[in-house]
């Protein structure tokens, strides 16, 4: 794991900018623990992520960028909104609760939802999370008055690309700053110019985007089976579930579940499970004693019962065998 930090601190303060790059899943996650996220890899290989953080006060910018596919879960603080931002582009899908998230589109600022997030290879996606309190105030002062619990039980707003264009600019400007300029973001007179310039544009891009009244984003149709399906397999996570059983349970056809998973995951339900019990017996043999865990205990308890196709399949899913994993806990 490499990271790199600049950082201004006061006492019991947390620093103003943090930068780094991490080769661990879960290490990216702490980075990141003010926005309270697990994240679980969806596709096969080493993972490399890199975080950026600035924290202004008034608005904390948080950046990230990550190789593999990944399924992204967490509770929200309630006290604060995330404004978050897809910047790659179309390229690489991104799905808000089953809702398709485009270069146009803000999402994740309901502040009682959990997030629920999937993205494929390569994403970047930068969050500007406001305090709850200070962007009903200014939406009053700038006589947003239909800014309100109505508009952020949305979750996600599509815009025009004219009416985007400038915050999304903005966005792209704090993303080049965090590489460029890191320096700059701790100076106060910077810092002030940001928070004074990015929450009146994002007050008048949202009112805009209201008034334009686009269509709101769409549920994908098979979204709520699939979490449905996730349910029932977490409470099979020790044992074998067949896609009949799944089908049967939900009273569904095999046809109408892969289509789902296909739709969302980019995969089969069976493999999207098998995914997950990987991610569940890394976690596990990350937080494990090597001087009294064996393997296949732990594989055990994922569902995982031969023990070569568990140590293929682990291999191939993070580049390393189990054992390797639960060695570098030593």
């Amino acid at each position: 794991m490499s990271i790199s930090r600049i950082c201004e601190s006061q006492p019991d303060s947390a620093p103003v900018v943090v930068t780094g790059q991490f080769d661990d899943i879960d290490v990216w996650a702490e980075a990141i623990k003010h926005l309270n996220v697990t994240g679980n890899q969806l596709t096969s290989g080493q993972f490399v992520g890199r975080v950026n953080l600035a924290d202004l006060e008034s608005v904390k910018f948080t950046d990230v960028t990550y190789n593999q596919a990944m399924r992204i879960k967490g509770l929200k603080n309630p006290h604060l909104l995330a404004f978050t931002i897809a910047l790659q582009g179309n390229q690489t899908q991104v799905l808000s609760h089953g809702c398709p998230i485009k270069k146009h589109d803000l999402f994740g600022f309901e502040p009682t939802r959990e997030i629920d997030m999937t993205a494929g290879k390569d994403a970047h996606i930068v969050v500007a999370n406001v305090n709850l309190t200070v962007f009903q105030s200014l939406a009053e002062q700038m006589g947003y008055h239909d800014l309100g619990q109505k508009f952020l039980q949305q979750n996600s707003l599509h815009f025009h690309p004219a009416s985007f264009r400038h915050l999304r600019a903005y966005y792209q400007q704090v993303s080049q700053m965090f590489i460029h300029q890191p320096s700059l973001l701790m100076e106060s007179l910077a810092q002030s110019h940001i928070v004074e310039n990015f929450l009146p544009l994002l007050m008048d891009t949202i009112g805009a985007g209201i008034r334009q009244k686009k269509p709101i984003i769409k549920t994908l149709r098979r979204y709520p089976l699939v979490k449905k399906a996730e349910e029932i397999a977490q409470s099979y996570i020790d044992k074998p579930l067949t896609l009949k059983q799944l089908c049967d349970a939900l009273e569904t056809s095999s046809s109408a579940l892969c289509y789902g998973f296909q739709d969302i995951f980019g995969m089969s339900p069976m493999a999207y499970i098998k995914i997950q019990r990987l991610n569940g017996v890394r976690r596990a043999l990350k937080n494990a004693d090597p001087e009294t865990t064996m393997v296949m205990q732990v594989a055990h308890k994922w569902g995982f019962w031969s023990s070569g196709h568990f140590a293929r399949d682990y291999q191939q899913m993070f580049g390393e065998l189990p054992s390797e994993t639960l060695r570098q806990q030593s």
